[in-house]
């Protein structure tokens, strides 16, 4: 399925989840979770989107560890060095009621801060590697 698929697509997709994260970030009256949620989903939908782009066959996962583990250079070592454990536990912590972890504004303005160093990432890597 994730082979035939437009990667440029998908990094859209990226960039609309971090662009409703940032925005969930200014509104007070909404849990912080949602904007965590959106901005997993941006750095998972961007790392696919590198893989795509880069023809690397990949299982589906929610695991952005597993994703950057994948991925060719840059994209790999600058994604590497981010705290993707920060950023991994909301792929499924936000979206249900549960044990949730308490959140700080501090902390979901990082979260969305490394998803945002991720899909810039791989949307350099895109553009400079050209068409797939």
């Amino acid at each position: 399925m994730f082979e035939q698929s437009d990667p440029h697509e998908w990094l859209r997709f990226a960039q609309e989840d971090l662009a409703a994260a940032q925005l969930l970030v200014t509104v007070a009256e909404l849990p912080a979770r949602m904007a965590c949620f959106h901005a997993q989903q941006a750095a998972e939908k961007a790392l696919k989107a590198s893989l795509m782009h880069a023809a690397i066959h990949f299982r589906k996962t929610h695991d952005l560890v597993v994703l950057v583990a994948l991925q060719p250079e840059p994209v790999r070592s600058e994604a590497g060095n981010l705290d993707l454990q920060r950023l991994q536990q909301w792929a499924a912590d936000a979206r249900y009621p549960a044990d949730l972890p308490d959140i700080t504004a501090g902390e979901v303005v990082a979260v969305v801060a490394i998803a945002d160093q991720i899909v810039a990432v791989v949307a350099t890597a895109l553009r400079t590697n050209g068409p797939a």
